[in-house]
């Protein structure tokens, strides 16, 4: 009986450490943006396998989290979301999709470009599984094939993401694609989403993937073309100081795979302007030798959105 007794005594204990942390639905919102693309920017999913947040009862979204955190909830998608997550963030979550509410008219998306990628908006996309070349990668194709699904709902199945401000990364080299996830969980290249993603990937899985991602077939890009982009691209500008890109990302915009040096050709427009600013900035800083940061500030906004426009165009 006094083993019982305790034992209730220590549930009632954690449950009031639980729910001690009062959550700050305004805080919420703005983290919840790395929960957007499966559950909805208001909670309500679009995709059928992603359950509804909006309205949900907020300590057991906090439950919900902490137990994915702590391997009581077992999911391969949540485990590394819930990684990096403190107890204020799992309350600060939860008091935002709590208030949420749940009408269905919320889960008809207002644009297009922001909608998360499905089956059937992928249609019949061509995957790769195998390839002769597959000496030429630290990885495997196969392996790197089932350990992306849970890179499919930002970048989509076969690497060729339809949400406007996640990268493709079909066709992008297996080395660049491997060093960019390594900078992700090292904290070299900084972003909220991706921290939690690759927080349980090992050198080989960021190796597979990288392998699987490397020999899908990109998609033709999007972006409607500028002659300014086209000049500053082959010939950069010599008043400013800036060089020429087609030197490390080629005539073609396919990169340098050897050198390290990513393609460019028929990537998302938005993903491409943000990489750019944040170069300029310095928030982004894990390029070679300060490369992409000593060409980036010198670039206006308006040589970033003409680069932009030709980069996001090129076959």
């Amino acid at each position: 009986m006094k083993k019982i007794i305790f034992s209730l005594l220590l549930t009632i204990g954690v449950i009031n450490t639980a729910s001690a942390v009062e959550g700050n639905a305004d805080a919420g919102k703005t983290k919840a943006a790395s929960c957007a693309s499966c559950h909805g920017a208001t909670g309500i999913s679009a995709i059928g396998t992603f359950p509804n947040l909006a309205g949900q009862k907020a300590a057991y979204i906090v439950k919900q989290l902490a137990d994915f955190k702590s391997g009581a909830r077992t999911n391969m998608m949540m485990a590394p979301m819930a990684a990096n997550l403190s107890e204020q963030d799992m309350a600060d979550l939860a008091a935002y999709f709590s208030i949420q509410k749940r009408t269905s008219e919320e889960a008809v998306a207002s644009d297009d470009s922001s909608a998360p990628a499905t089956a059937s908006a992928a249609g019949s996309v061509e995957i790769v599984t195998s390839t002769t070349a597959k000496g030429l990668y630290a990885g495997d194709v196969k392996a790197g094939q089932e350990k992306s699904v849970m890179c499919a709902s930002c970048h989509g199945a076969d690497g060729n993401s339809l949400i406007a401000i996640y990268p493709k990364l079909a066709g992008q080299s297996a080395s660049y694609t491997a060093k960019q996830l390594a900078n992700f969980k090292s904290g070299e290249r900084v972003n909220s989403i991706m921290a939690g993603m690759v927080a349980g990937l090992s050198p080989k899985d960021m190796d597979d993937l990288a392998a699987y991602f490397a020999v899908q077939t990109p998609t033709a890009g999007q972006g409607e073309g500028s002659d300014i982009g086209h000049k500053l691209y082959f010939g950069g500008d010599v008043n400013k100081g800036i060089t020429a890109c087609v030197a490390c990302h080629g005539v073609k915009g396919k990169g340098m795979a050897q050198a390290g040096f990513p393609a460019l050709a028929g990537q998302n427009a938005a993903y491409l302007k943000t990489q750019l600013t944040s170069f300029r900035s310095g928030s982004r800083g894990n390029d070679r030798n300060n490369m992409m940061r000593n060409i980036a500030i010198k670039l206006s906004d308006s040589d970033i959105d003409e680069l932009v426009n030709y980069m996001s165009s090129l076959k």
